[in-house]
């Protein structure tokens, strides 16, 4: 409302129409509603329906006494084709209040929302037929991999004896599905590498366990043959006697070794004195040496506190002892020491027996290895003594290997990391 001219008495009704009629005037627009009303219920009119105004857009007394009542706007409603607003004012010198309502069309709008509003639908199928169909050939551009994996392991999977190792053919190594690949060939490497390695167990084994067997089958089938004498049938008793013993311990041998097959083996570590353990197996290999003509001595530290497992640890001693006199010339000295070294307890079996070569020191540790002295000299064993003391050092996270000596001899050496001594 702009500003009205004051007299001393009230503002005439002429000047409220000018004043009136201006302010119609600026709020002029197409099909546009506008009125000003005075008096305390707007019974008076000082402005009517502007020129060009369509519709019935006008309010009705009681809708004007309530805005001329109101201190707030108040929202007009004409129909769904007009909306307005309305409000009372009171002015300083003017009889009563002075209320004015504008209203527009707002088919105009309606139809621009109309308009949006089927352009945002079509917009959203559209785009919803696009998500669908780049979904769909994502997912088949992103499964076609998965489904090439699938079709590969079906096909090894159905091969039971395939001729040769088998892997899955990696197109992007930097991929997620590539890593994948990649780790399931690392897995059937592994499963490989188990399954040889088990099938050559068992086939050494056999060998191994056969001539025993055969041993055993012959002499009992002599004695029972004929008649024979209390001689023979002694010979006999001893030869399968002998051999059962050697079974017997093969058997031992395998047991313990198809431990080491397990995927864990659990170690019962407690507190071991390896100085200790080192007497006792002395002390218990001591007849062997002397029947053989050869010498034990220990040089053993003041003490070797280590937590581990005492039946392996014992058991791995004793083979590489009793290996060492089985293998010693008469009239030959074996030296057995534990020491402590800065990282590690190292346990040293020094023998005066020939010198491995090179070949034999890389495989002596191997399952049912036997060298070709130990084969042409008639020493018993099955070759799985030092195979047993490797898998043992391996599981405390040791290590064993042999070295030459000069002039002749060699140094069997088992370290054992202190992680496992006590705190």
């Amino acid at each position: 409302m702009r500003e009205v001219q004051k007299s001393e008495g009230t503002v005439s009704d002429d000047a409220l129409r000018r004043v009136a009629a201006k302010t119609l005037d600026d709020f002029r627009l197409s099909g546009m509603y506008g009125e000003i009303r005075r008096g305390d219920r707007a019974e008076t009119s000082l402005g009517h329906v502007l020129d060009g105004a369509t519709g019935p857009v006008s309010l009705d007394p009681a809708h004007w006494a309530g805005v001329a009542n109101s201190e707030t706007p108040t929202v007009l409603g004409f129909g769904p084709l007009y909306r307005g607003v309305a409000r009372s004012y009171s002015y300083p010198g003017t009889a009563g209040r002075v209320s004015i309502g504008v209203a527009g069309e707002i088919a105009p709008l309606k139809t621009s929302l109309d308009s949006v509003q089927r352009s945002l639908i079509q917009l959203g199928l559209a785009g919803l037929g696009l998500a669908l169909v780049g979904g769909y050939w994502l997912a088949t551009r992103t499964l076609r991999p998965i489904a090439t994996l699938t079709d590969q392991a079906a096909r090894m999977a159905a091969l039971a004896t395939p001729e040769r190792p088998r892997r899955l053919a990696i197109a992007n190594s930097e991929d997620e599905l590539g890593r994948l690949a990649a780790t399931f060939n690392q897995l059937l490497e592994r499963i490989e590498a188990s399954t040889s390695q088990v099938r050559a167990f068992v086939a050494d084994a056999a060998h191994e366990m056969k001539t025993p067997v055969a041993i055993v089958r012959t002499e009992s089938e002599l004695a029972l043959a004929d008649r024979p004498s209390v001689e023979e049938l002694r010979q006999a008793l001893g030869a399968i006697a002998s051999e059962s013993e050697r079974l017997s311990q093969l058997v031992s041998d395998l047991t313990l070794l198809a431990e080491g097959q397990a995927l864990e083996q659990p170690l019962e570590r407690r507190l071991v004195d390896l100085v200790e353990l080192i007497q006792d197996v002395v002390a218990s290999l001591r007849p062997l040496a002397a029947t053989r003509g050869v010498t034990v001595t220990a040089n053993l530290a003041d003490s070797a506190e280590y937590r581990g497992d005492e039946r392996l640890l014992r058991r791995a001693a004793t083979n590489l002892l009793e290996n060492a006199i089985k293998f010693s010339p008469p009239q030959t000295g074996i030296q057995v020491c534990v020491s402590r070294n800065p990282n590690a307890f190292a346990l040293d079996f020094v023998d005066e027996a020939e010198t491995l070569n090179a070949e034999e020191r890389s495989r002596v540790f191997d399952r049912f290895y036997r060298t070709p002295a130990a084969r042409s000299g008639g020493v018993s064993g099955s070759g799985l003594g030092l195979a047993i003391v490797r898998w043992a050092v391996t599981l405390h996270g040791g290590s064993v290997d042999v070295e030459p000596q000069a002039p002749r001899g060699n140094r069997f050496r088992v370290l054992l990391p202190h992680a496992g001594a006590p705190n």
